[in-house]
């Protein structure tokens, strides 16, 4: 059973009672990610996530690191465009101390000057570690192009210039503008008692109180272009993007199937075709980004050197296919049936009921039962797919980024070559 209320400071606590349960997840999710920052805090909201893990006024970064593990226990974070995510998982005994763990670095970071000096270093390994993935840059110059000057352009963890800046003050600032009451959700579900928790919640956050944010969140326009990098790498990445919706859309779910049957998974058509048939790459999918306001359904592939463009015009091929003629009925029923039955199996993990519960309340302000989920998957048809591929991935709206390869200008909106040594 799920339930929710509302603490007098405005902070959500929505809990799952799951009986058959040995253990308890919970998170916290508050509205801060990167498409908040500016240009000059870009990053900040994941440094912050990583510095609320370096010590408390009554912990240190290494109690707050054994506290619960050495009790069998987790405890994480993740910071996205939009939100970031604190969470842990215990056993039932153990959640008041879990619950307390949760708000002692989500409330009482220090963020002293020589913990944000040598956490610098971490982050911009972690930098270099992301840009050694050809997989992750390229699609970080997808963003670039896309997105154009908009926040959503910006890589998560920022740039090395910014993270660089980044001060004790800064960060405490930050914190104070957008850490705020109501935009915190904490979720909980496993063995609990409603109750319980909310008594513990009204304990530990009920103090917590800040100014109003001003922080704003503007839409932004999608671009299309191209981008091209040299690196010294085996392979050409190749990295396509196209105006998508936003979660709420009415043709959200129209994507999700058409993104499915394009490069969903193994059984996919650009899995089967680039793959399977012709053994030109190991990796090749679509995915779907969306966003409160706005999306983007993209396609990405590593093949070899002089390969790419084979390669870029296979993905092209079999977009058009879909524009033309969509997918069978048989084709429609087996994909319904595989994001169906995904959703009801992902049930069986408690960590996933508890991302569910965290996201539908951050996103509709309301738990959103799968079988909701499921009936707006099964409205849609055959029409709708052809309609949205149609609609949505047309050549000319496209953003194209290739790394890796040298590759003629497809024109639009921005074209850039630079060299990544």
């Amino acid at each position: 059973m799920i339930k929710k209320e509302t603490l007098p400071n405005g902070m959500t606590v929505v809990t799952e009672s799951i009986d058959y349960a040995n253990s308890v997840s919970m998170g916290i999710w508050v509205k801060a990610g990167s498409r908040g920052e500016t240009a000059e805090m870009a990053g900040i909201s994941h440094f912050l996530e990583h510095m609320n893990f370096k010590g408390t006024e009554r912990r240190s970064a290494k109690e707050l690191a054994e506290v619960l593990e050495c009790r069998g226990g987790s405890l994480n974070a993740y910071t996205t465009k939009e939100y970031t995510s604190y969470y842990c998982q215990v056993v039932e005994e153990d959640f008041r101390l879990a619950l307390d763990v949760l708000a002692d670095l989500y409330l009482h970071s220090q963020f002293r000057e020589e913990d944000v000096t040598k956490e610098k270093n971490v982050v911009l390994e972690e930098i270099n570690l992301y840009e050694d993935s050809p997989e992750d840059l390229v699609i970080d110059m997808l963003n670039e192009v896309f997105w154009g000057s908009h926040p959503l352009a910006r890589p998560i963890l920022g740039y090395e210039k910014t993270v660089n800046a980044f001060t004790s003050q800064d960060l405490f600032h930050y914190r104070n503008r957008s850490y705020l009451p109501q935009n915190t959700i904490l979720a909980v579900a496993g063995k609990i008692d409603h109750e319980a928790i909310l008594e513990e919640a009204a304990k530990l956050f009920g103090d917590f109180g800040r100014n109003a944010s001003d922080l704003s969140f503007p839409s932004p326009l999608c671009h299309s272009g191209k981008i091209t990098a040299e690196k010294d790498i085996a392979q050409e990445h190749i990295c396509l993007g196209y105006p998508g919706v936003s979660i709420f859309h009415p043709d959200y779910y129209a994507l999700v199937l058409a993104n499915e049957v394009l490069g969903g998974g193994a059984s996919s058509r650009l899995f089967q075709r680039i793959r399977e048939e012709m053994a030109l790459s190991y990796s090749v999918f679509s995915y779907i980004t969306a966003y409160r306001d706005c999306g983007m359904v993209s396609i990405y592939a590593g093949t070899s050197k002089g390969k790419g463009e084979t390669v870029h015009s296979l993905c092209l091929e079999e977009v058009g296919e879909l524009q033309r003629n969509g997918i069978s009925a048989e084709e429609l029923d087996k994909l319904k049936g595989q994001i169906s039955g995904g959703m009801r199996i992902g049930l069986d993990s408690i960590g996933s009921r508890l991302n569910r519960l965290g996201r539908n309340e951050l996103y509709y302000g309301r738990s959103v039962p799968i079988e909701e989920v499921v009936a707006s998957i099964n409205r849609v048809t055959n029409e709708d797919i052809v309609r949205v591929a149609r609609e949505y991935m047309a050549e000319d709206k496209a953003a194209y980024a290739f790394l890796g390869g040298k590759h003629e200008s497809t024109g639009g909106s921005k074209d850039a070559t630079v060299a990544l040594i």
